[in-house]
């Protein structure tokens, strides 16, 4: 039988256990990254187990703790998939995310990532600056846009 230390989580105030995060201020402290537990889910309630679709690549995730989080969904693909051209030298990734402010509803974002490949930085790199953008995004509003593209700095809305 596994038994799981009662500590507090990793970067929370000693005083604050668990299961106490819900209780206490909606306000989040800090930003947790690439991880498989969801502090965001024990806070609420919910399974925190962070399924994986694929063993591809490591564990991209953000949470604020308390009100959401956001994971990369699967591997990137090449964007777009049908051009009859050849490689372009842009890819997409999906991205899920629960924030309370929608209920139980997980939700999608895909982000189309420009010169994914040949501007000199990895391809997970850009996947960890995108996760951030969109970290920042969730932290103003619960909602994001179904699609983004990423210029290697930015987060630019796509309107279609």
């Amino acid at each position: 039988m596994i038994k799981l230390n009662q500590r507090p989580l990793s970067g929370v105030d000693p005083s604050r256990s668990a299961s106490g995060l819900a209780d206490q201020s909606r306000q989040p402290r800090l930003r947790w990254m690439n991880f498989s537990f969801c502090p965001h889910c024990v806070a609420n309630g919910r399974p925190y187990m962070l399924p994986r679709l694929t063993e591809w690549g490591p564990m991209i995730s953000r949470s604020d703790g308390v009100n959401f989080h956001l994971v990369l969904g699967d591997r990137p693909i090449e964007y777009p998939a049908e051009r009859a051209t050849g490689k372009t030298e842009m890819m997409s990734a999906g991205f899920w995310y629960l924030h309370e402010g929608n209920g139980d509803s997980m939700e999608t974002v895909v982000v189309i990532l420009r010169s994914a490949h040949g501007c000199g930085v990895s391809l997970l790199r850009h996947l960890e600056l995108v996760a951030d953008r969109l970290y920042e995004k969730l932290r103003k509003s619960s909602r994001l846009s179904c699609l983004y593209k990423f210029d290697g700095q930015h987060l630019h809305q796509v309107v279609h």
